[in-house]
């Protein structure tokens, strides 16, 4: 039987919004919502949270979690465990980003249930968009599949194009689909990740799964509802407090 383990990429020098990872939400920080919510997910045999912060790697390990110090230089979450894979459990480890504090623990443990029937080497969630703005907006990475539902392309461009038809009309000619960041990935596929090169899609899009694609792996994507709140930006932190307010957390 395979084992999986959780891997909390957690930066706290963040461009954007500098030391985001322990600015308080609810009267907790950032990333103690994620940690919490990972320590939840059943099956899963561990939960570490890699950081380039003392401060951090103290609050993991007081909320339960094992904290790794990794480069401060890592350029990606996935970068940054396959950079301490020698440290971390696992046949299968789960990305969840540290900036996403209501990450949905139920559907993280869908996608431990979902393994075992992939033919893939990664698994990641997608949903379908119901808005134009969407569907147009670059900020929101866009995902098109196979028939088996496996990954062909992501695009900060809006993907399908529907040539025969007004952007308007695209939602009625076309299903469109949004990728949340979140990755199960073969432990494998991992160690082989420190070896690819950048790919030119990826530095292009800038997107790191793009890498994987280029190089031949495949990636299962399974529908959940939606994407959280990431905390990206001072209005995205205002934002989940708001939302916090109007939706009781467990």
């Amino acid at each position: 039987m395979a084992s999986y383990s959780i891997a909390i990429p957690a930066r706290l020098a963040s461009t954007r919004l500098p030391g985001k990872m322990l600015a308080l939400l609810g009267g907790k920080p950032v990333v103690q919502w994620v940690i919490e919510r990972a320590l939840k997910v059943r099956n899963c045999q561990a939960v570490y949270v890699l950081t380039d912060s003392e401060s951090v790697v103290q609050l993991a390990q007081s909320l339960g979690a094992t904290g790794l110090m990794t480069d401060p230089n890592c350029r990606c979450g996935t970068e940054r465990i396959a950079s301490a894979l020698d440290r971390i459990k696992g046949d299968w480890v789960i990305n969840v980003q540290g900036d996403e504090p209501f990450a949905d623990t139920q559907f993280l443990e869908q996608m431990i249930d979902h393994i075992p029937s992939i033919d893939a080497d990664l698994l990641t969630p997608v949903y379908r968009l119901s808005a134009l703005e969407d569907v147009q907006n670059p900020n929101i990475v866009k995902v098109v599949c196979d028939t088996k539902q496996c990954a062909l392309y992501f695009s900060r461009s809006p993907i399908p194009y529907v040539r025969d038809a007004d952007p308007s009309q695209w939602l009625t000619r076309s299903t469109f689909w949004g990728h949340c960041g979140i990755y199960a990935y073969r432990r494998d596929v991992l160690q082989a990740y420190t070896h690819l090169a950048p790919h030119p899609l990826e530095q292009a899009e800038s997107l790191e799964q793009l890498r994987f694609i280029a190089n031949g792996y495949r990636i299962a994507t399974l529908e959940t509802k939606g994407r959280s709140i990431a905390i990206d930006t001072a209005a995205d932190l205002a934002l989940a407090e708001r939302w916090i307010q109007t939706h009781p957390m467990v």
